[in-house]
């Protein structure tokens, strides 16, 4: 019978030490909290210890933790419940949606006399300082050159014209073909 209440005892002791309630928040130097079920230990250069809430063992780097508080309760989660609506704003703009407001939009600049308009910040469009139109350069004659980038993506280096300069064929294996295919032979035809 003794046996039985020592043994009933040390039950009862083993299941209070797993139902704790001492949580710990480990803060760490960025601002951010890991929280922890049981006291985060310092072995060597790391902490380690079992997070909170699934238990997970973990170590965490010692340049990166900046204290360790205890708390009495359970920290809630900073996570939204399974199926919890969440509003986000309005839908995104499609087919369907309605334009928006016309006071959404910039006002035009005033227009002048000669045609151009006046920029506060910066100077005139079109002439004087600071502005004038951009005007793409031309494309040279005769079309665009061929590219210099092989198929591997590194570029050609050999000047045009001579071996090398252009990329070999690509098999079927994805290898290069560096040789011509090998002659087939045909089956002779009877005389």
């Amino acid at each position: 019978m003794r046996r039985l209440a020592l043994l009933l005892f040390g039950g009862l002791l083993a299941a209070s030490a797993g139902l704790s309630s001492t949580y710990y928040a480990i803060e760490l130097k960025g601002g951010s909290r890991l929280y922890a079920v049981d006291k985060p230990v310092q072995k060597g250069r790391v902490y380690l210890f079992h997070r909170y809430p699934d238990g997970t063992y973990m170590s965490l780097s010692a340049v990166e933790v900046g204290s360790v508080v205890t708390l009495a309760e359970a920290p809630q989660p900073d996570r939204h419940a399974p199926g919890e609506t969440l509003y986000i704003g309005p839908p995104l703009s499609g087919p369907g949606a309605s334009p928006p407001p016309a006071e959404a939009f910039a006002p035009a600049p005033p227009a002048y006399a000669d045609g151009a308009y006046a920029d506060p910040g910066y100077g005139y469009y079109g002439w004087g300082w600071g502005g004038g139109g951009f005007v793409p350069p031309s494309r040279p004659p005769g079309g665009v050159p061929p590219s210099r980038i092989g198929p591997n993506g590194y570029p050609i280096l050999a000047p045009p014209g001579s071996p090398g300069s252009t990329p070999p064929p690509i098999g079927p294996n994805g290898f290069p073909i560096l040789s011509p295919a090998p002659p087939v032979a045909s089956p002779r035809r009877p005389q």
